[in-house]
C-alpha cells in the first residue's frame, strides 16, 4: 500500500510538472500576449460566413 501511495505520488507530481512547463513555454511564446483578438477574428469570420453570396 505504501509503495501505491508513493507511485501515485511521483505520477502527480511529474504531471504537475509537465502542466507547469507547458504553462511557462506558452507564455514564453507570447500565447498570452493578445488574448482578446482571437474572440474578434473568430467573429469577423462566423460573420463573413453568414453574408449571403451574390454569386447566385
Amino acid at each position: 500500500m505504501e509503495k501505491l501511495t508513493l507511485l501515485q505520488f511521483l505520477v502527480a507530481l511529474l504531471m504537475s510538472l509537465g502542466g507547469l512547463l507547458l504553462f511557462i513555454w506558452a507564455v514564453l511564446s507570447g500565447l498570452f500576449q493578445d488574448v482578446e483578438a482571437i474572440k474578434y477574428k473568430a467573429y469577423r469570420a462566423e460573420v463573413d460566413d453568414d453574408e449571403p453570396n451574390d454569386d447566385t
